[in-house]
């Protein structure tokens, strides 16, 4: 396992994107790193592989383009049109919240959008309730079958000022089965299943069959409404219909929600989430990704030989 700087990281995946003359690159750079520092690695630079192989194919876009097809207030309706999602998003979050109680924006067809916690977190710190879902290619199985028809429905809810909680509702995450693949390690049982429907601890028989739901048929169940209420709103693919997410092949066809909250409007009150902290005695979400990220600040990121192997070799110099 190989070390690496989080500035020298920032610079090789700027010095990859500005070759290609993708604008903004430095906007998908700031996102990359700051996943690898939390130990969002899945969702990290190995993501910048299939982003670059969407751009040469000319499936995502070099620039920012989308239509903004309805507005009310701060809500918005958007059509990405295949533009690079991390950049788009990074700019949606940056807008007016704070005029209305409650603004949704729901987008479609935009690229892989990496980790949905940047985002809740920003409104966060801007003292903002923050909840962001989204869809993706097929990657889950329901309980009993070993047909991919969900995807691991990302989820995030931030609180001010600092509760961040980022997860997928499946057992694990696609990008860590891709990460054991590469690595050669095994996956624990009871994450995914094979091509015929059996456990397995083979992380390339779990990428042909399927990962599994948390929570068995409950969890499937609230994974499909949720992805199920994203097409709804944006107008996004379902199931085995979405492309373009990590196969970039084909052009995005996925969407996301995001729900932003102005606490001025309601109650705002924070008494009773500390009493809990005090009773639970533990680290609230968000908080765990803080500590790493302030040891790898100093100790450096760690990425596997392979990894980065591959990432020097999408740089042209």
């Amino acid at each position: 396992m190989k070390k690496v700087r989080a500035d020298e990281l920032r610079g090789l995946i700027i010095e990859i994107l500005k070759e290609r003359e993708v604008e903004d690159s430095d906007v998908i750079a700031d996102h990359f790193v700051e996943a690898e520092l939390r130990g969002h690695s899945s969702h990290g630079v190995q993501r910048l592989i299939p982003l670059v192989k969407g751009i040469e194919l000319g499936t995502i876009s070099k620039r920012l383009r989308y239509e903004i097809i309805r507005q009310s207030g701060n809500s918005m309706w958007i059509d990405a049109k295949a533009s690079i999602g991390i950049v788009l998003w990074t700019k949606l979050v940056e807008r007016e919240f704070t005029s209305d109680p409650i603004s949704i924006i729901a987008v479609k067809n935009a690229s892989h959008i990496g980790f949905l916690g940047y985002y809740t977190e920003k409104l966060s710190k801007r003292g903002l309730v923050g909840i962001m879902f989204g869809n993706a290619e097929p990657a889950v199985v329901m309980p009993g079958s070993s047909r991919k028809v969900l995807s691991t429905t990302p989820i995030s809810i931030s609180i001010p000022p600092s509760i961040v909680l980022d997860m997928a509702l499946s057992a694990t995450s696609r990008g860590k089965i891709i990460e054991a693949l590469r690595r050669k390690e095994k996956i624990p049982l009871g994450l995914a299943v094979d091509e015929n429907g059996n456990p397995t601890e083979d992380p390339e028989r779990a990428l042909r069959g399927g990962l599994l739901p948390i929570g068995g048929m409950k969890g499937f169940f609230l994974m499909l409404v949720l992805e199920s209420l994203v097409s709804f709103l944006t107008g996004s693919a379902l199931g085995s219909d979405v492309k373009g997410v990590l196969n970039t092949d084909s052009p995005p066809n996925k969407g996301e929600v995001l729900i932003g909250i102005n606490p001025s409007f309601f109650a705002g009150y924070r008494e009773e989430i500390e009493k809990l902290r005090e009773t639970l005695g533990i680290e609230f979400p968000g908080e765990h990704g803080l500590n790493v990220r302030a040891k790898r600040l100093v100790d450096g990121i760690p990425i596997d030989e392979e990894l980065w192997n591959q990432l020097r070799k999408l740089s042209r110099k």
